[in-house]
């Protein structure tokens, strides 16, 4: 059984299409530069959706019918291929909301391993969703947080992660991508030291997966969650825990029961069968991209935008200094507007970005104190140099306008 047979061509004629015929959504005269809060929708897992829905297959899993057995196997297949994406070669995977959701009902089940003594790194980089539930859970458990603070060029120094660490630490919450600044911790380093004080890594990969190539593995991951809307999929999330962590947690309340899969120990309710199904279709749209030409001609167009604004001397760029790695993400204010008064513009301009401080407040703060308010714009793969253009020449003609 392979879903893809759901789609009317193969997947690789598809691929091969004009990207706007892979991205239905793209309008012209728009350029899209909101992939960072959820990119637009592949064709493919937007058909496979549609003919799921529209087939015999409905059901709900582990029944002795066909269509229930169908459902099941979309499960196992969806789990495999984002296995696949992450490049873990075991492991139990857990489907859920999205990303903020699926950390929340973790830490549930984790609860019972934290106690009075232990202590939990943050970081002040991470989004809200991969620092509040720690702290809650600190709260509710007698632990200790610790926060690993920000360099001022708004990047994560590995030494900022390890002088946190001791004996007593349980567990590090680190992005593998700042959803707001686009900086990329040194994931191997930190998930070593880690290692080294016998605690274990939880990674906040919704922002990288789109970017770059995710090795989990290599890494030094123990969790890895991420939300594949952030990269051409439905609105779902995906959870990744490694054997030796999958085995331990179980959401407080749940009955044991014979032959329970580590995955449905954190499941909650009935599955949405045709996100997860579209989650497994966009994890084989990004396995048939050739990886390392995308994120080399993302990083192109990251480095066009980023000397674009900087040539207006009225632009204050924030995170990462030009030239160093970005995933897809370039924030900027633009002095004598506000941050809203920008995005507003650019939409009546044709562009769309996001402004605020991006659910990670305490990392705009670190990098823009006094007003941490800005403006997101985010490459995607759909992203084109003359996208670049229109955005730039937007903010360039913002006076004539505000």
């Amino acid at each position: 059984m392979n879903p893809l047979s759901l789609l009317s061509r193969p997947l690789t004629e598809l691929l091969a299409l004009p990207l706007t015929e892979q991205f239905p959504g793209l309008r012209a005269g728009s350029a899209r530069f909101d992939g960072p809060g959820g990119t637009l929708m592949h064709v493919a897992v937007r058909d496979a959706i549609t003919a799921y829905l529209s087939s015999e297959h409905v059901a709900n899993d582990h029944g002795a019918f066909p269509a229930s057995q169908y459902s099941t196997r979309v499960a196992e297949w969806a789990a495999d291929r984002f296995r696949a994406l992450i490049g873990a070669d075991a492991g139990e995977v857990v489907f859920g909301a999205n990303m903020t959701t699926l950390t929340s009902t973790f830490l549930q089940g984790l609860a019972e391993h934290v106690g009075p003594g232990d202590e939990l790194v943050v970081t002040e980089l991470d989004h809200e969703a991969n620092v509040a539930p720690w702290r809650a859970l600190a709260a509710a458990r007698g632990a200790t947080v610790r926060v690993a603070r920000m360099a001022q060029d708004g990047t994560l120094p590995v030494e900022a992660v390890t002088e946190q660490l001791s004996a007593r630490t349980r567990w590090v919450a680190v992005t593998a991508a700042s959803n707001a600044l686009g900086a990329t911790p040194d994931l191997p380093a930190i998930s070593a030291a880690a290692h080294a004080v016998g605690a274990r890594v939880y990674v906040d990969g919704v922002q990288i997966v789109a970017h770059r190539p995710v090795e989990v593995a290599a890494w030094g991951c123990d969790a890895f969650v991420t939300s594949p809307y952030k990269w051409y999929g439905p609105h779902c999330g995906a959870l990744w825990l490694s054997d030796g962590v999958a085995g331990e947690v179980r959401v407080p309340g749940q009955v044991p029961s014979a032959g329970d899969e580590p995955g449905e120990r954190l499941s909650l309710g009935t599955t949405n069968f045709e996100a997860v199904l579209g989650t497994g279709v966009a994890a084989e749209v990004l396995l048939g991209w050739d990886r390392k030409e995308c994120a080399e001609r993302e990083a192109g167009l990251t480095a066009l935008l980023v000397e674009g604004l900087a040539a207006d001397a009225r632009v204050t760029l924030l995170g990462p200094a030009g030239g160093a790695e970005r995933a897809g993400v370039v924030t900027f204010q633009v002095a004598g507007h506000s941050a809203e008064a920008v995005a507003d513009h650019l939409a009546r301009s044709g562009v769309s970005v996001w402004h605020g401080t991006f659910y990670a407040s305490s990392a705009m703060r670190a990098v823009s104190p006094g007003e941490p308010d800005a403006v997101r714009a985010g490459i995607s793969h759909y992203t084109t140099r003359d996208d670049v253009a229109q955005l730039v020449d937007a903010v360039a003609g913002l006076i004539v306008f505000v």
